[in-house]
């Protein structure tokens, strides 16, 4: 019937309803056939390998790998599990789904935050037996050696709020004599797990552990016993924006531990071969400056600039102005807080990342992902990249170990940089100060500092860790591997 309904077509009435008929089966057919091509073409990409995406950028981590194949998985079921959830958390295109799906579940008003940690009551800080005032002279020697030539025009003048002091009667004994005032009112923020969310602002809680922080004093003064001799050992405890730039009365009303009470306590059980590099008032001073990103956990370039000029000071050195650097203009930057809370307010106001390279060379040679010793730039160019991995500007991003020759330097001067992320932004500034810089990521790395500073003859040693690390148990696991 349908066949020659089909031969018969062209002496068929337009207007009959057999040939309504026919047009919506046509129809039917038509639609069939592209679902089927799609679907088929779907799975094609789908299963192609190389398409497949291993990290993802807009979630900052890296995605679930292909299960190695065993008799065992296989008989019990996990095999086919891991490979459900490889192709899954792999699809091809997947961030492009993910922004895609947030964007249009925005416009419905409908806002899914991706926690992640939590806030952990910190232990009770014990009183430091150290003498503040043995720190007054690096901040002096920094206020004495500054350029006062750097151009007011490259200046970032971006402005926080932190004006507003609070009343101790309100908030308990864990405050600052200097934060202390009568008329304050304390902002009223969002905590999303681990973080603090305050309008277009986010900030890591800090939680303060006894024992962790016992343990990171004691690979550090370990690391000083052993290299005596060798070469002197630095560190550089970072303060992160909660405590710097969130304003003092909102600081002070929610639950993170003192990051000044306890970045002093641990240097007071620090042996006096350890050079201490205290930056926390340095920082506070500069506190209404751009010195921390919004949307993101780390400090921008400014910020590690001003830790360079302290560090160079205890090392006798004079630091470069600012302006003598070449200054990036990277475009805007959405960083991890972002990606784990999915707060709009952040990402409609984006910071701006700024990088400054090195006016000797921008050449560095870093051992890669794939453990293959490479060339590759100090400062790179990301202004065109994805707005969320705009960081790994700094020193190619965090890998294992990377080396970096000034020519114009001879003198034989050499620094160990022993650090996380915090410390990628600092790298380009140390570059003029020494003839050879040496960067390890100790949660990367396979071999020892002690191998690495006999191998090079490396004379300065130092730990760069924001505080959050000395509370943090993987971290100090990682940091004791190498420390030997």
């Amino acid at each position: 019937m349908g066949i020659t309904f089909m031969k018969n077509i062209d002496n068929i009435d337009k207007t009959s309803t057999k040939y309504k008929q026919y047009l919506i089966k046509k129809g039917a057919l038509v639609k069939i056939i592209i679902f089927m091509a799609m679907l088929v073409f779907g799975t094609f990409v789908s299963l192609m390998i190389p398409l497949r995406p291993s990290e993802s950028v807009t979630e900052k981590r890296k995605l679930s790998s292909f299960p190695q194949f065993s008799m065992e998985s296989f008989l019990d079921g996990t095999y086919f599990s891991g490979v459900d959830t490889w192709f899954s958390d792999t699809f091809p295109g997947r961030d492009g789904f993910i922004t895609c799906n947030e964007r249009m579940t925005g416009l419905y008003g409908i806002r899914k935050n991706l926690i992640h940690g939590e806030v952990i009551k910190g232990d009770e800080i014990p009183d430091a037996d150290i003498d503040e005032n043995e720190f007054d002279y690096i901040e002096n020697i920094v206020s004495e050696r500054m350029t006062e030539s750097q151009d007011s025009d490259k200046e970032i003048n971006y402005s926080y709020d932190n004006s507003v002091i609070v009343n101790p009667d309100e908030i308990g004994n864990d405050v600052e004599p200097d934060t202390i005032g009568t008329n304050a009112s304390a902002k009223t923020g969002e905590s999303l797990g681990s973080v603090y969310v305050l309008g277009d602002s986010a900030y890591d809680y800090y939680s303060f552990s006894n024992s962790i922080s016992d343990e990171y004093v004691a690979i550090v003064n370990n690391m000083a016993q052993v290299l005596k001799g060798k070469a002197t050992v630095y560190d550089m405890i970072i303060p992160t924006a909660i405590d710097i730039t969130l304003d003092d009365a909102t600081r002070n009303s929610i639950n993170s531990s003192n990051q000044r009470k306890a970045i002093l306590y641990m240097y007071s059980k620090m042996n006096r071969n350890v050079g201490k590099c205290y930056i926390y008032e340095l920082m506070r001073s500069h506190r209404n400056e751009y010195i921390y990103f919004r949307t993101d956990h780390h400090w921008t370039a400014l910020g590690a600039y001003y830790a360079y000029t302290a560090f160079m000071a205890q090392l006798g050195k004079n630091a470069y102005s600012l302006d003598s650097f070449k200054e990036h203009d990277m475009g805007t930057f959405v960083g991890s807080y972002y990606t784990q809370t999915r707060v709009t307010s952040l990402s409609n106001h984006p910071d701006t990342l700024y990088a400054y390279e090195p006016f000797s060379t921008n050449a560095l040679k870093m051992i890669n992902n794939e453990n293959d010793f490479v060339d590759y730039n100090i400062i790179t160019d990301v202004s065109k990249w994805n707005k969320t991995s705009k960081y790994s500007t700094f020193i190619g991003g965090d890998n294992a170990y990377t080396e970096i020759n000034n020519p114009d330097v001879t003198d034989g001067s050499s620094v160990l940089v022993i650090k996380e992320s915090f410390g990628n932004a600092m790298i380009p500034f140390l570059v003029e100060n020494f003839e050879n810089v040496y960067v390890v990521d100790y949660r990367y790395f396979n071999g020892t500092i002690t191998e690495l500073v006999d191998n090079k003859g490396i004379e300065n040693v130092v730990f760069v860790n924001n505080i959050s690390i000395t509370s943090t148990r993987d971290r100090i696991d990682e940091l004791k591997t190498i420390s030997k």
